[in-house]
């Protein structure tokens, strides 16, 4: 369910959102029991530290530890299981696996691995944890293939911009479940997160294959635009990855791009968003201003299970905020 726990573990399979302030060192990986993990406090005086625990259903795990002292951690990753962790603030220093770790890189972390952490100041991190099958499933859709290398064993990947957009977005999507508990029982909110945490943890680990399927006949790609949109249209509960339409479709990721680009000069996620904000505008409007149904719901229903997002998204394509739209129909 997707409800917020105090207390507990929840199962790998299961959904929910786990905070809990924590006074003292020693209860810090208490219900962290996939973890194995033991904190030791380094640096003297009061302790405060916090968890939140996010699942998200799939095995997919996203962990945010906050605490006020210097802390060496260490534990052991489940067979299986990949990591991707990175500090909340770029300038807090530490040790990963004896490997320096900063803000603007990434701890990876393979399965059936063991595991050193040492922050330097106070720990605030965030990481995502998945299972190697279902990142591997990801990947081959994408027609990608991971870097067996990378899988062997711990490494940081000193990368700037993806440490600032996994930072960003694990953030983001705690923020959002926080503030909405009920994301986790709507299925498409559920595998939007899903897919975004899976799309850049593909990126990093990944390659492109590289199929130049592109130069499809511009009847061919009109053709595309219209059925693609369509299909989108027709299964708001279902966010569609561009992975999912290159297989519905039969054409490659390259020539999905190249056709949206050539037949409205908008790329294809730019396009598809836009046409989810025309689709959530014209069921607000049609609502005529009932409450029955909250413009949140609609919303995530539609895939913006990001709030604040949804909001500048669609202000900035309707000239308006939701509210404003709402508050006209009903005045009509």
């Amino acid at each position: 369910m997707g409800t917020e726990q105090q207390a507990g573990a929840v199962e790998r399979s299961q959904t929910g959102l786990r905070q809990e302030l924590i006074q003292d060192i020693t209860d810090f990986g208490r219900e962290l029991e996939a973890w194995h993990a033991i904190y030791e406090q380094m640096t003297p005086g009061p302790f405060e530290g916090y968890i939140r625990e996010l699942w998200i259903g799939e095995g997919l795990e996203i962990l945010w530890e906050k605490g006020s002292q210097s802390i060496f951690t260490t534990g052991r990753n489940a067979a299986g299981m990949l990591t991707l962790g990175v500090p909340i603030v770029g300038g807090r220093s530490g040790t990963y696996c004896g490997m320096a770790l900063d803000g603007n890189a990434i701890g990876y972390l393979p399965g059936a691995t063991d595991f050193e952490i040492f922050s330097r100041e106070e720990l605030d991190m965030v990481s995502a944890t998945f299972s190697e099958e279902l990142l591997d499933a990801f990947a081959a859709e994408r027609g990608e293939a991971l870097r067996c290398e990378i899988h062997r064993q711990p490494m940081v990947l000193a990368r700037k911009r993806e440490a600032e957009l996994l930072r960003r977005m694990l953030l983001e999507i705690v923020r959002a479940v926080e503030a909405m508990p009920e994301l986790l029982d709507i299925d498409a909110s559920r595998r939007a997160m899903r897919n975004c945490v899976l799309s850049l943890a593909a990126d990093m680990l990944g390659k492109d294959t590289g199929r130049n399927t592109w130069d499809l006949h511009p009847g061919i790609k009109g053709w595309l635009v219209r059925s693609v949109r369509d299909y989108v249209l027709d299964q708001p509960q279902a966010p569609l990855t561009v992975v999912d339409l290159c297989k519905q479709f039969g054409v490659s990721r390259r020539a999905l791009q190249y056709a949206f680009q050539e037949q409205t000069g908008l790329n294809i996620v730019l396009f598809l968003r836009n046409a989810r904000l025309n689709a959530v505008r014209r069921e607000i409007r049609r609502s005529g201003g009932s409450t029955a149904e909250s413009t949140a719901d609609v919303a995530a229903r539609w895939g913006f299970w990001h709030q604040s997002r949804f909001s500048e998204y669609y202000r900035a394509l309707f000239g308006e905020l939701p509210s404003e739209t709402r508050r006209r129909a009903a005045s009509r």
